[in-house]
């Protein structure tokens, strides 16, 4: 609305544009092209600098002046009330219906408009109130009139008219339903049409989208989702009775409160809905990767920037003799994103090195505390029969990329040229390469150096330790160790040890005994997932294996002790052992972690021991009578020897007399001699 600004009437660039001038730049050259004219539109003050663009109201054309409106010709006892109420403002930019649906921004425009204008109408009403003494006679009728009539001047000084236009009982009610609300007087929410209230209105309840979700892909078959609604719908008329396996619940079909009538259509939508679709897609789709692509959002990478992406693995020999014409073996690998070397075995053979260099690798990530590389790309000589097993994809690694002798192919060939020729090349006892392309790096004329075993390996050791402490190539400032541990991937996973531990693993058989299990001179118990089993869980597992031999997958850390155990009976996992909590005997010993070492042991035992109650009490005392005959036949009879025969009489009750017998008195004295007395 124009305002004054000194003795000059002036509009804003707001008012102006886009509603009368398209764009700024079109104002701008405008006001450029009537600068130096008598006539045209002009700019009282430049924008720029924390100040507003001001134009001067009555240099605008005609046409724009009357749309606008010119306050000083314009009377209406509501100008003077008008404005945006901020309080209005953000209840409905924020109002929610009950389905959760927020107000669409045509609707939020009527109804911040209308609640202004009664808040100024309210103004008006208390001032007449305060002019003419409080007598309220044909107050309501002169409000109603001005409401009515501001709808001249309202789309002048707002853009828009109110919708507010009402008869006289209308108008009441509405005028009073909205003074009943809250601390602030004001019930915002009186003012939004029952219609949209009602088409938002939450029919669906959460126990019925729990229900149809459960119905559409908690089952073995797969129905469709007009198949649920039909089912849906017979469930309502009692003819189809449905039963949760979880609970054993039999759902009430009279349970208005709970599972309401609804259209069929609308199940078919509300089915389809990506709340739902996530869940029940998730539930019965059989195709990870078109689940995934569907539902689950993904990262891309133009090349390896991470730690924990990507690791490169190959063996190498270093190029010191420790015999004649013998070389060690070491199988190394390196993290591509970091370029620090993460995992490195060695030996005199190829034998059994690259199931240590895996296990290896996992005992380091362990103790590093990260979780394995989400990729591997490795040759194929000593890798490709662990395809199938802790080598496909989705096991050890998420992504395996078996190369059949392509050094170019296998990042971490460039980095072995660099340990041989940045680091040991000046080594006493380097092996140049006959026929290097460079002359420096070809064997000379000198004979060969033998060298300890044990300095070949310690060199190498120190120029990993070396090579892992240098500034890393594209992050300055930076190790390539402190780029490995500080900017891993946060895709990667933890380690699927059931995928790998059968096959990386060592292998011992034992048992179980009242839920102890005994294994390398220790005590373990049943767990899953980390953590010791409880409850349902303990049972469940003791029932498969407590008093069976079985087999124990296991491996242990770089410190020697176990890192993750598995037991399998009859070729499957059945579950974790963990080692036994232990806590000190005397009482004042007992420190935290002793406590919770107690608690959890007390629950453990406390699980078997209320197991075994419930199996006793079910136990009913029962009385045993065997009829079956232990002979053939009575052909062989000793004589006079009765047999017994039941008789089908009662017994007879037998009356005897009871002899008179003479009381015996009590004897104080002592009626015997001693046994001393016989040997006198």
């Amino acid at each position: 609305m124009p305002h004054q600004w000194g003795n000059i009437l002036v509009v804003t660039k707001d008012e102006l544009v886009p509603k009368y001038y398209n764009t700024y730049e079109s104002l701008k050259k405008t006001i450029q092209r009537y600068e130096d004219k008598p006539y045209g539109i002009k700019k009282v003050q430049s924008g720029g600098n924390g100040r507003q663009l001001l134009v001067d109201f009555d240099s605008l054309p005609k046409e724009i002046q009357n749309s606008i409106g010119d306050p000083r010709t314009m009377h209406h006892p509501l100008l003077k009330f008008w404005e945006i109420n901020p309080a209005a403002t953000a209840f409905y930019t924020t109002y929610e219906f009950e389905d959760g649906d927020y107000l669409k921004i045509e609707y939020q425009e009527e109804y911040i408009t209308n609640a202004s204008v009664l808040i100024a109408l309210l103004k008006l009403k208390e001032e007449r109130l305060s002019l003419k003494g409080g007598k309220k006679t044909g107050i309501m009728e002169s409000l109603r009139i001005d409401l009515i009539t501001f709808n001249e001047y309202l789309p002048k000084v707002h853009g828009r008219a109110h919708t507010l236009e009402l008869g006289d009982r209308q108008f009441s009610r509405v005028f009073k339903e909205f003074l009943k609300g809250d601390e602030k007087d004001f019930n915002f929410s009186s003012l939004i049409s029952k219609k949209l209230k009602n088409k938002h209105a939450k029919i669906m309840t959460d126990d019925m989208i729990k229900l149809l979700n459960d119905m559409f892909a908690g089952r073995e078959t797969k129905p469709t989702r007009t198949e649920v609604a039909d089912e849906y719908q017979a469930f309502l008329d009692g003819s189809v009775e449905i039963i949760n396996h979880t609970t054993g619940e039999i759902y009430d079909h009279t349970d208005r409160k709970k599972f309401k009538q609804i259209s069929e259509n609308s199940i078919i939508a509300w089915l389809g809905r990506w709340e739902n679709k996530i869940g029940t897609y998730a539930k019965r789709s059989g195709d990870r990767q078109k689940l995934i692509q569907q539902f689950v959002p993904y990262h891309s990478l133009d090349k390896v920037k991470e730690a924990g992406v990507l690791i490169s693995i190959d063996d190498r020999q270093p190029p010191f003799f420790y015999d004649k014409s013998k070389r060690l073996w070491f199988y190394m690998g390196i993290d591509l994103g970091s370029e620090a070397w993460t995992t490195w075995v060695y030996g005199e053979t190829k034998e059994g090195l690259i199931l240590n260099f895996y296990r290896q690798m996992v005992r380091n990530y362990a103790e590093w505390g990260f979780n394995l590389p989400l990729g591997l790309e490795c040759e194929s000589a000593l890798n490709a029969s662990f395809r199938d097993t802790f080598l496909k994809n989705g096991a050890m690694f998420d992504n395996v990329r078996i190369e059949a002798n392509k050094a170019r192919a296998k990042h971490v060939e460039r980095y072995f040229g660099k340990l041989r020729y940045e680091f040991e090349k000046d080594k006493e006892g380097w092996l140049g390469r006959p026929f290097a392309r460079k002359e420096d790096n070809q064997k000379g004329p000198e004979g060969d150096i033998i060298l300890p075993k044990e300095q070949i390996i310690m060199n190498s050791l120190y120029d990993i330790q070396k090579w892992n402490n240098m500034e890393h190539s594209r992050h300055e400032g930076k190790t390539r160790w402190e780029v490995f541990t500080e900017m891993q991937s946060k895709e990667t996973k933890p380690t699927n040890w059931r995928a790998i531990l059968p096959y990386l693993g060592y292998n011992t058989k034992t048992s179980c005994n009242a839920g102890i299990v005994k294994f390398r001179s220790s005590e373990y118990l049943l767990a899953l997932s980390g953590e010791i089993a409880l409850g349902e869980d303990l049972i469940r597992l003791m029932k498969y294996i407590e008093g069976k031999s079985f087999e124990i997958f296991w491996l242990d850390g770089n410190d020697g002790e176990v890192l993750k155990a598995m037991v399998y009976y009859d070729d499957m996992l059945i579950c974790e052992l963990l080692p036994k909590p232990t806590y000190s005997r005397a009482y004042h010993e007992l420190d935290d972690t002793g406590k919770i070492n107690r608690q959890i042991m007390s629950a453990y035992e406390n699980t078997v021991n209320a197991y075994m109650r419930d199996r006793k009490n079910d136990i009913d005392r029962l009385t045993v009578i065997d009829r079956r005959s232990k002979v053939l036949n009575n052909k062989f009879v000793i004589p006079g020897l009765e047999s017994y025969t039941p008789r089908e009489e009662p017994a007879k009750k037998i009356e005897t007399e009871t002899e008179e017998t003479e009381q015996i008195p009590i004897q104080t004295g002592r009626l015997s001699k001693g046994l001393s007395a016989n040997f006198r």
